[in-house]
């Protein structure tokens, strides 16, 4: 048992130790609370109100913290706004949205943002791809720290791609993307632009990529008509699948893929029909699944297959349309992806005119 001295010895440490935590703590609020101050007459608003929401989150109950949170809060949304609007005009639209994302953060119930959040359309892009017959890759590529089986994807802005990383165990891949307000001619820009692997050096954290097929930018020259339907309830994309319909439209044998390819498209109510310059619509999605009232699209790529004759040689390619399509009950297990796999207007197979 502790003496009577050494209790009152441990007595007092723990109330000095109460009180320096205190005059810590009040005096980090006073900090954080200054700092946005001088932050906020800078002009500086998103910075001030992150350090008023510091101090606001330590002392809930100083009304002069959270007058301080709220005036900066706004101001920081209208400046996000702008900015906002900016993006969208450049077309940097995953920049864009993710300005939009920050303002309805700070100003929930804010009008102009739910407005807004409505004009984007979340797209989902995946797929499932087997390399045939290839023993290894070790002894065809370059030394690499990091190899990366990787499908890459023409999105509505020439200027960018979505990498699709394949994983090794299920040969599944998907990438999402966003579009603002998007026509039904934008989202036929989708396609095919090369299958290969991404070299990463972790010494000096380069980065290259090795193609096996290279599509490059199939060229779009036209589209016309339109897809027609109604809103019929949530639907499983299992339900539709018209495989006879697509093998009539994919070649079952393997092929190599060139350059220069020229499509051009009939949106023609619960199809779209193809035509293209290599008579072959491999290179595009296989069905656009559409769920408009969520504001999602889903571009089934199939299942893709690349072919090796030899070891070292060129590769082929060729879509194996697979009644199953196992691979989507794989994508479907991951939670973040799970509206994609309903839709309501209806899906429309891609098939050679």
């Amino acid at each position: 048992m502790l003496k009577r001295a050494d209790r009152k010895k441990t007595g007092y440490q723990k109330a000095i130790a109460l009180i320096v935590g205190c005059i810590l703590l009040f005096s980090g609020c006073n900090y954080n609370y200054h700092t946005g101050l001088k932050l906020e007459a800078e002009g500086r608003f998103e910075e001030a109100n992150i350090e008023f929401h510091r101090a606001y989150t330590r002392s809930p109950n100083d009304e002069d913290f959270r007058d301080a949170f709220l005036r900066t809060a706004q101001k920081t949304t209208e400046d996000l706004l702008k900015r906002y609007e900016q993006y969208v005009k450049e077309k940097k639209y995953a920049i864009a949205f993710r300005r939009l994302e920050q303002a309805r953060t700070l100003s929930p119930h804010d009008a102009r943002i739910s407005l807004e959040l409505k004009k984007w359309y979340r797209i989902l892009v995946a797929g499932k791809l087997d390399l045939v017959q290839i023993k290894s890759l070790n002894n065809q590529i370059p030394l690499s720290d990091q190899i990366i089986l990787m499908v890459r994807i023409n999105s509505p802005n020439a200027l960018r791609r979505l990498d699709a990383p394949v994983n090794y165990q299920t040969g599944t891949f998907y990438v999402e993307d966003i579009l603002y307000d998007p026509p039904q001619d934008l989202l036929m820009m989708y396609s095919l632009n090369s299958i290969g692997v991404k070299l990463i050096d972790n010494a000096t954290r380069n980065e290259r990529f090795k193609g096996f097929v290279d599509f490059k930018t199939p060229v779009l020259i036209e589209v016309h008509g339109d897809l027609t339907g109604n809103d019929q309830g949530l639907v499983a994309i299992d339900r539709f699948y018209p495989a006879d319909r697509l093998r009539q439209s994919n070649a079952s044998d393997f092929w190599y893929p060139s350059r220069g390819i020229r499509y051009a498209l009939l949106l023609d109510a619960d199809a779209i029909k193809v035509t293209s310059s290599v008579d072959r619509i491999g290179f595009l999605p296989q069905i656009l699944y559409m769920n408009k009232k969520e504001r999602r699209y889903f571009l089934d790529f199939g299942h893709l297959q690349l072919f090796q004759k030899k070891t070292g040689g060129i590769w082929s390619f060729r879509r194996l349309i697979d009644d199953k399509r196992d691979y989507l009950s794989v994508l479907e297990k991951n939670l973040l992806l799970h509206t994609y796999f309903f839709y309501r207007e209806g899906g429309y197979p891609y098939v050679q005119k």
